[in-house]
């Protein structure tokens, strides 16, 4: 799948256990489809948005 977009949502004023939201969206073939993934690390939100596009595919 192609990327076609990649949005991370932070709480304002949040401190270290705010949860992030990772939102990616996809191409493939001609559809698109979003993922989502949520962690208070910014890049374990990002890991599970991928491993969920993984399963999908």
């Amino acid at each position: 799948p192609n990327l076609i977009d990649y949005a991370v949502r932070i709480p304002p004023g949040s401190n270290s256990d705010a949860l992030c939201e990772t939102i990616i969206t996809w191409q493939l073939a001609d559809k698109e489809f979003a993922t989502r993934g949520l962690d208070s690390d910014q890049t374990v939100s990002a890991i599970k948005a991928t491993e969920k596009m993984l399963n999908i595919i």
